[in-house]
């Protein structure tokens, strides 16, 4: 799967969780359990979003290194 792709997913599953807790403020139906879901939930949607951002900064060290050694 594309680095592309996966951001576009990962914002998607940003998008539904911004969704999901906004219903359940709206409704005044939050507890500490779904809180501390919610948080868990967005603890791993920035390691899958800090792991694609070190991908594509790899993508782009080799993309740099490649330009280098054409200037040669």
């Amino acid at each position: 799967m594309s680095e592309e792709k996966q951001v576009f997913e990962v914002l998607d599953e940003v998008k539904n969780l911004e969704e999901i807790i906004t219903k359940y403020v709206e409704k005044g139906e939050m507890d500490n359990k779904l809180v501390a879901n919610w948080t868990f939930d967005t603890l791993k949607l920035v390691g899958k979003m800090g792991k694609l951002i070190e991908e594509l900064e790899d993508r782009l060290d080799l993309l740099e290194e490649e330009l280098e050694k054409k200037k040669f």
